[in-house]
């Protein structure tokens, strides 16, 4: 059941994330990079904001020990493939902030930690 209690918390930090990124105001940041990365122009992804796509896929998270308990036994091997993505794209991100926007968000961070534990906790369970 760690998988949806780690799902859960990445659909609060995506949630978070998504809601500065459409409104105005100061985002709750450890440092100052936060704003800088969330409106930036890397937070969307095809028009998307990066924390709407965070909503989706740790909802997908969520909701598989679920569909695997009742519907689909293979859920947590279908999980594999969107958290491959989500690493990658993580990954991505990740050296934008570092070396393109020279500006770190704890909560995109936090979010990326949260998925590479999801993705070792699929392989390694």
């Amino acid at each position: 059941m760690p998988i949806f209690w780690l799902g859960l918390a990445g659909v609060a930090i995506s949630g978070y994330v998504w809601y500065k990124h459409v409104t105005d105001g100061p985002v709750v940041c450890l440092g100052s990079g936060c704003a800088t990365v969330i409106r930036s122009e890397y937070g969307r992804l095809l028009g998307i904001p990066n924390g709407a796509l965070g909503v989706l896929y740790f909802s997908a998270v969520t909701a598989t020990p679920l569909l695997e308990r009742w519907f689909v036994p293979d859920a947590r091997s279908l999980m594999l493939i969107p958290t491959s993505v989500a690493l990658i794209l993580y990954l991505y991100l990740t050296y934008l902030q570092l070396f393109v926007l020279r500006a770190l968000c704890n909560w995109c961070l936090m979010s990326a930690g949260l998925t590479l534990v999801i993705f070792g906790t699929l392989i390694f369970s």
